[in-house]
């Protein structure tokens, strides 16, 4: 439930400061309306860069069952995806979701393959890949295309990027309780060591 409620006020805050941007940027103040929404975006691509990162490679095919649960859980987990499984799919919804607005990606990407990738090494390219295909399309992002229908369903360039950032926070939360469950603190939520009190002279 945190989960979620930090990733609705993300996109809020995305749409709201995104929409403040725009509307102050203009040619002679020399303003980047996508600076604000790219922060944003890298946020979230170091937090799962990092637990991505973090998992060891031999866990790259865990996914959750239910026998980590109390007896009698309601719990089922039939056909959960695997750690790698949802780490390819947030890069190939990434991919998908962009490919509408002409943007192209740096890098040649099979999406029929993506779900084939299990080794770490593997989904770590293909991940950082999709992000940098994100933050390629965020930067494209100018006061006359933001929010002008011409994606699937008139979606305008604007509302996708809430779309695949908010698909980014899910996945993300789903991603940190499978690494807590294998031992793995996840590296955003480390906190760093208080130094000492300063003892008195």
């Amino acid at each position: 439930m945190r989960t979620m409620i930090r990733t609705i006020a993300f996109a809020s805050a995305v749409v709201f400061s995104g929409s403040i941007a725009f509307a102050q940027a203009t040619p002679a103040a020399g303003a980047d309306p996508a600076k604000p929404i790219l922060q944003f975006a890298q946020r979230f691509q170091n937090n799962l860069m990092a637990l991505a990162k973090a998992m060891p490679a031999d866990k790259y095919s865990f996914a959750p069952a239910s026998d980590v649960f109390k007896a009698g859980s309601p719990a089922k987990f039939d056909g959960v995806r695997t750690f790698a499984q949802q780490l390819t799919h947030v890069a190939a919804y990434t991919f998908q979701s962009f490919a509408p607005y002409g943007i192209k990606p740096d890098t040649s990407v099979d999406l029929n393959s993506m779900n084939s990738l299990s080794s770490k090494d593997d989904v770590l390219k293909a991940l950082q890949a999709s992000f940098d295909y994100q933050n390629k399309a965020i930067a494209s992002l100018t006061a006359e295309n933001a929010f002008t229908p011409q994606g699937p369903r008139g979606n305008s360039l604007m509302s996708t990027i809430v779309a695949v950032l908010n698909d980014d926070g899910d996945h993300y939360g789903q991603l940190v309780e499978y690494g807590r469950m294998n031992g793995i603190v996840p590296p955003a939520s480390e906190r760093p060591a208080t130094p000492p009190a300063a003892q008195p002279k």
